[in-house]
């Protein structure tokens, strides 16, 4: 078990609130103190996945979009802190195919989006939930996605939905991106529209080759029972 970090809580809610930060929706998150920190050991150990999941599990069990709209899960990790930006996007890949092998033996994918990593429609899932996956890192270039450790953050997609069927979704997204390109400096050439390209080119914040594959692969087990 892995010792509690207090300042690690408190260094990533100073990056949510230093002024500029573009993630309006972290932002109110926040503010509404819904973003939910949890501390594991290392990315690249696998002893804390069963843990990781069974707090995810409590989080979207407790989830009602009508009280907690903008909610985040973050896991942050005990390094490692001297990786490459694309060492980091490998352990995330990693960590998110181990999560998947057994979460895959209790839940189906959620029906709503594809499971295919290639297909427009894509996005992760977990316990049944799809969720679009924000990877932040030391070694990230783009300053929105650089903190002092590891740590990924699961945004349910079910808010997004709720956004777009009220009209707000392409707003609240061009605010955010043009807040984005102020605050590192330049566009982010990975970002794309739901439904025009895979989300996953957007999870670990690189700049991807135009040859990039995703490494991730649905479960032969899920696909034949989810």
């Amino acid at each position: 078990m892995q010792a509690y970090l207090p300042q690690l809580d408190e260094n990533l809610q100073q990056f949510i609130a230093q002024q500029g930060f573009p993630c309006v929706g972290a932002k109110t998150a926040l503010a509404k103190e819904q973003i939910h920190l949890n501390q594991y050991g290392g990315l690249s150990d696998a002893c804390d996945n069963t843990d990781i999941l069974s707090d995810l599990y409590a989080f979207i069990d407790n989830f009602d979009i009508k009280k907690h709209m903008f909610s985040s899960f973050v896991c942050t990790f005990e390094g490692p802190w001297q990786h490459t930006e694309r060492q980091y996007e490998r352990l995330l890949w990693e960590k998110l195919q181990q999560l998947h092998e057994i979460d895959s033996r209790l839940y189906g994918w959620d029906k709503a989006v594809s499971r295919d990593p290639d297909h427009d429609n894509f996005s992760f899932s977990l316990g049944g939930r799809a969720f679009f996956i924000v990877c932040l890192n030391p070694a990230s270039r783009r300053k929105s996605r650089r903190f002092e450790s590891p740590a990924i953050v699961f945004n349910l997609h079910e808010q997004f939905d709720k956004l777009r069927d009220e009209g707000k979704f392409e707003t609240f997204r061009d605010h955010i991106r043009k807040r984005d390109t102020i605050f590192s400096g330049s566009d982010n050439p990975m970002l794309g529209n739901h439904g025009s390209d895979s989300e996953a080119k957007q999870y670990s914040g690189r700049l991807l080759e135009d040859n990039w594959k995703c490494p991730f692969h649905p479960s032969k087990e899920q696909t034949e029972n989810g």
